[in-house]
This record gives C-alpha cells, structure tokens and sequence, in this order.
C-alpha cells in the first residue's frame, strides 16, 4: 500500500511541474526580442560573456531604434540572473500560442545560459507567460544601455 501511495504521489507531483529545477549556475548570457508585422524588431537585447569573461550588452535604447553596445559588470549581470530566479522564468513553457489563430500581431523570444549547463529558452507568438518577467529584463536592458554612445553597425551584429 505504501509503494502504490508513494507512486502516486510522485506522478502528481511529475503533472505539476516538480521536474523544473532553478538554475544553480552564474548567468553567462541572456538575450530578448520582441516582434510586431513590421520588418525588424520593436525590440531587441543581449548579454554575452566574451572568452575574455568582460560582459558586454547590446541593445536598443528605444523600440526600433539603433543598437548600442557597451561593457557591463558582473554585479549588473546577477541582477539578470536575479529577475529570472525571482519571476521564476526557468518554469516559463517552450512556447506560447494563443487558443484561437491569430494573423498579425506580435511575438518574442527569450533564451539565457548558465555555467551549470541550463539553457532556457522560451518563445511566444500572441501570448505570453503570466508575471512580469519578459517586461522586467526588457526594462533593466534599457535602464543598463541608456547611457552608452556606441552604436553597433549593422557588419557588426552577431
């Protein structure tokens, strides 16, 4: 009796999400678009950690505007880390689609890499993951980039 209570236990446990882990590693990248029908990106931002371990941020600084580029800290790059632990967006589904078609509209992907092997990655067309987590990377990404003054020129983009 105890064996089949235990099995029980555990596959209602598998139904409601017990198989996703935090990640334990350090953030080495995070990045997020954000897609409407025109031709570009409303929105688009990355952080990447060169093979020299600086971090650098590129971003726009306001919907369809330019790309800037500039170098980030460490302390700026555990703040990213700390949004996803905190909006607990490795729980975020691979993809988000609304129940009915939709034609036009907007989409958004978000993808980040962490030293102990966890890779997220998380997609949405019309629909997205309940909190605020996609709009609190977006804003810390502008808040980090306001001040830079280098702009990345399109041969440049990775």
């Amino acid at each position: 009796m105890k064996k089949y209570l235990m099995c029980m236990i555990a596959g209602m446990m598998s139904l409601i999400g017990c198989g996703v882990h935090e990640p334990q590693g350090e953030l080495l990248s995070v990045e997020y678009t954000h897609s409407g029908t025109m031709a570009g990106y409303i929105y688009e931002g990355r952080v990447k950690q060169n093979p020299d371990g600086r971090y650098v941020l590129t971003a726009m600084k306001e919907n369809y505007g330019p790309l800037y580029r500039k170098q980030i800290s460490k302390e700026a790059v555990d703040s990213f880390r700390q949004i996803i632990i905190d909006e607990k967006m490795y729980k975020y589904k691979e993809h988000y689609r609304p129940a009915m078609e939709v034609l036009d509209g907007e989409g958004w992907h978000f993808a980040a890499k962490f030293s102990d092997g966890t890779r997220l990655y998380s997609s949405g067309s019309n629909a997205w993951p309940r909190g605020n987590g996609l709009g609190r990377i977006q804003g810390y990404l502008q808040r980090l980039i306001a001040d830079a003054d280098s702009i990345v020129e399109e041969t440049e983009e990775e």
